[in-house]
């Protein structure tokens, strides 16, 4: 290995802030949603609908809107996972990351659902969060397979 292939070895492991917000972002999604609409549910009389139990009777009519602005943010985060890892420059050791990340994530939301729906007390601020969490431990393994397995076939970075 020679003086330059060192430094850029090194330079390519720095990581920068902007790049640590954006994986705490990316990992940390579903469980920001989850907060976020738990604490608007108590800080927002027309939010407090989010509380009620997915059980219970007829959909409360203020639900709605609410689920729609976290679907919408549920798919803005979902989208920054796909683009992160659909990347032909993330490395195949990131990608295996944010496999196992997302597949404990959902793992772990499902364990959590699951015991409030056993207490009947699985309430709506939950749900999107969750079904969003699944659908990215799918879809992470999936691409990140996808782009592991044609990173040998794609020419260096800056050579094409």
């Amino acid at each position: 290995m020679t003086n330059s292939d060192a430094g850029r070895l090194v330079k390519s492991s720095q990581v920068s802030i902007g790049q640590k917000l954006g994986l705490i972002f990316k990992w940390g999604g579903p469980y920001l949603l989850a907060g976020l609409f738990y604490a608007a549910s108590y800080m927002f009389e027309s939010a407090t609908s989010l509380r009620t139990p997915i059980l219970d009777g007829p959909v409360p009519e203020s639900v709605y809107r609410w689920l729609l602005v976290m679907v919408l943010l549920a798919v803005g985060w979902l989208i920054v996972e796909f683009l992160s890892a659909s990347n032909r420059e993330t490395t195949t050791a990131a990608l295996q990351s944010d496999a196992v990340v997302s597949s404990l994530s959902a793992i772990v939301l499902t364990g959590i659902a699951g015991w409030f729906l056993g207490k009947g007390t699985l309430e709506w601020w939950f749900l999107v969060p969750w079904i969003a969490s699944i659908f990215d431990a799918v879809t992470a393994s999936w691409i990140g397979i996808n782009n592991a397995a044609q990173k040998p076939f794609l020419s260096q970075r800056g050579t094409t």
